[in-house]
């Protein structure tokens, strides 16, 4: 499987436009990218904040070839519908270090040491920022950042707790739920691991404690 396949459906597709860019609505918002109920993480922008559930760890766990593809995601809403996002890889060294700092772009696929960032506000359209970095630090199971401009001027703010979500081929989990397509088109199945049972899930969420 390519790899690139995998970032693809999980990022955002976009329209080129000068400086931040605009995605429509139905590129930026998938069935899985939904904003999630207002919770505990808080993001503030300006004058706008947003909250959701948590800044959400994921991971995916691939056979063929061997390979684990994570990123660190966060879906925020704000009281009047509008929205903010990222979507950051990140690779092993995370894991031990907590720490990770990635350049902003302004594309589809991503891998690690960059980050996707968009928002919305109402009857407005998504917007996408193009430049700039965005820095994320975890201490235990609470995560807390910050997204910078290009020119180092402090964009947005982000913290609250980190929740873990895996991935795994449906024969390692026992009594799995039917797979779901992770590449349609190359046939490759995978299966949340809810209860972070398996070896593999159980070492990650172990990680952030």
């Amino acid at each position: 499987m390519r790899h690139g396949a995998l970032w693809v459906a999980l990022l955002l597709g976009a329209c080129a436009k000068p400086k931040e860019e605009r995605v429509t609505l139905r590129d930026a918002l998938t069935a899985e990218e939904l904003p999630q109920p207002r919770g505990a993480a808080t993001v503030r922008m300006d004058t706008s904040t947003y909250s959701a559930p948590s800044v959400r760890f994921i991971a995916d766990f691939l056979e063929d070839p061997p390979v684990t593809l994570m990123l660190v995601a966060l879906i925020a809403q704000a009281e009047d519908g509008g929205t903010w996002r990222f979507r950051m890889a990140v690779d092993e060294k995370f894991l031990k270090s907590k720490h990770a700092t990635a350049r902003i772009i302004p594309q589809t696929a991503i891998g690690s040491g960059l980050v996707v960032v968009d928002y919305q506000q109402p009857n407005r359209p998504a917007m996408m920022m193009d430049e700039g970095t965005l820095d994320l630090t975890v201490t235990g199971k609470q995560a807390k950042g910050e997204v910078r401009g290009k020119d180092g001027s402090v964009r947005a703010t982000f913290q609250g707790p980190l929740t873990v979500e895996c991935s795994v081929p449906p024969a390692w989990l026992s009594g799995a739920p039917a797979p779901v397509p992770a590449s349609p088109d190359e046939g490759t199945v995978r299966v949340p691991d809810e209860a972070l049972s398996t070896p593999q899930c159980r070492a990650l969420a172990d990680a952030f404690r």
